[in-house]
Order: structure tokens, then C-alpha cells, then sequence
């Protein structure tokens, strides 16, 4: 029985999604069609993000903050903040420094598994400005250790940029980096 419901409910969707809302498409001898090109740069553009893997925060580092933000652009501030995390099977990405910019987004100790995300991250073209917006989830369960969770990403330096960085639709930070 449930499994009908379903089958109906996927098929009802899919005929509405496949309609044509009784649009009529112009034809080519449509005299009233627009025929003028408005060809424009996209205001925005998709972010080229690496995420790195294999880090974790030093324990000297205590974060008070929901989520904080770090827009590291060198090797030794990225070694005083994060440690490699090396086991027999993983591998561990480097930055590049000469080329990229290491954004890090931390949270203090949890004991509900918490993973921190990035959502979405785009490029004003015109401006050079970054938007990335990040968001965690939490386990329902709780563990019996906290761990600090962790998200590490490279991005391609590109010149003076401000990066702002949200939780969720919310503005939590402005860095504005000069390189």
C-alpha cells in the first residue's frame, strides 16, 4: 500500500514538473519576440575551493566562538594553528601558499560529532569578493570524548579580496585580505 502511494506521488511530480505551464513557445515568425542580445559577465561566479584534509586544531588554540573564521596566507601562522593528523591510510593536502589562500572554519569542543560544511562559495567578478557559507551538523548522540570540529579549504589568491563568511544565510565575519 505504501509503496503505491509513493509510485503515485513520484509520478504526479514528475507530471508536473515536465509541464509546460500552457507557456506557449515563440515561433520563429513571431513578430513581437525579442531579438536583441543582452550579453553581460555573471555578477558572480562559483569559487574554486580544495578542501584540505589531515589537520587538526593544537590544543594551545581555545575557540569561545559558534563558529570562527581564519584566513591564514603563510606557512608558519598555518603550523601555529593546525597540526597533521597522519595515519597509516590517509593522505595529508598541503596549501600552497604561493598560490592560494587557507580559509578555516572551527567550533569549540563538542561531544555530539559535529562536522562543519561548506555550503556554497562564490566570486564577485567585478569587485574580486569572496561570499563562502558555511553550516554544521551535529550527531543526535552524544559521544564519550569532545572533539573540535574542523573544515580547511584553499583558494586561489587572486589579488585584494574580502571574504565573508557565513553560518547559514547569516553574515558572521568580514576579512578583508591584502596580498
Amino acid at each position: 500500500m505504501h509503496f503505491k502511494l509513493f509510485l503515485l506521488a513520484v509520478c504526479t511530480f514528475a507530471t508536473v514538473s515536465c509541464a509546460n505551464n500552457g507557456k506557449k513557445a515563440p515561433a520563429d515568425n513571431d513578430t513581437d519576440s525579442d531579438t536583441t542580445l543582452t550579453v553581460q559577465a555573471a555578477a558572480s561566479s562559483q569559487l574554486e575551493v580544495k578542501p584540505l584534509s589531515g589537520y587538526f586544531l593544537k590544543n594551545t588554540i581555545k575557540v569561545k566562538d559558534s563558529l570562527t573564521y581564519w584566513i591564514i596566507d603563510n606557512q608558519a601562522s598555518f603550523d601555529s594553528l593546525f597540526g597533521m593528523a597522519k595515519t597509516m591510510n590517509n593522505t595529508i593536502d598541503k596549501p600552497d601558499f604561493g598560490t592560494q589562500i587557507v580559509i578555516a572554519a572551527t567550533m569549540p569542543p563538542t561531544y555530539y560529532g559535529t562536522q562543519i560544511q561548506l555550503e556554497s562559495a562564490t566570486s564577485d567578478n567585478l569587485t574580486n569578493d569572496a561570499a563562502l557559507h558555511f553550516v554544521a551538523t551535529a550527531n543526535p548522540e552524544k559521544s564519550s570524548a569532545a572533539t573540535v570540529p574542523l573544515w580547511l579549504g584553499a583558494v586561489p589568491k587572486t589579488g585584494k579580496s574580502t571574504f565573508k563568511l557565513f553560518t547559514g544565510d547569516n553574515l558572521t565575519k568580514t576579512i578583508t585580505e591584502q596580498q
